[in-house]
């Protein structure tokens, strides 16, 4: 199954994403979910594995950013395709705390939602199928003329 679209690409997904209440798995690259990572910080960070997190819908980009260098991922859980604050917080996250590891959305969003996000500063999606996938990597092509700015480029008006 290949449905992480990651840099415009589908790719096999290695990160193991852990659910509130589940226990992490021994090995492996993990994706926590905030509260587990915080309950035992130090050893995370000092382990040697690649740790991300993933922020629910009432976190804030703040809350991570006293992490940032320790964190190879931070995921954004959508819980309802129109809740835009992962849009919000992926923009903070890269613009006002430079941060340059993946940004990646879970969660419930719609192919054509993708676009944007990107735009936003996420550079990966977790899509729920392969078919849904395919959509939304097809819908970042037609565009290709972009009028606001985004985290990828400045506005139109600003670059004339």
């Amino acid at each position: 199954m290949q449905n992480l679209i990651k840099d415009g690409q589908l790719q096999h997904d290695d990160w193991a994403l852990v659910e509130e209440d589940t226990p992490v798995p021994a090995s492996g690259p993990v994706i926590l979910p905030l509260a587990v990572y915080r309950g035992q910080k130090s050893e995370w960070d000092a382990s040697d594995r690649n740790i991300g997190v993933w922020l629910n819908d009432e976190q804030m980009a703040e809350d991570v950013t006293d992490s940032l260098d320790k964190l190879a991922l931070i995921a954004l859980r959508f819980p309802k395709f129109a809740d835009g604050r992962g849009f919000s917080k992926a923009r903070l996250l890269r613009e006002r705390h430079a941060f340059a590891g993946e940004i990646r959305a879970i969660g419930d969003f719609l192919p054509d939602q993708v676009f944007y996000m990107g735009r936003c500063g996420i550079n990966a999606f977790a899509c729920r199928t392969d078919e849904e996938a395919s959509i939304a990597l097809a819908l970042f092509a037609p565009f290709s003329v972009r009028y606001q700015g985004g985290t990828d480029s400045a506005s139109l008006f600003e670059q004339r």
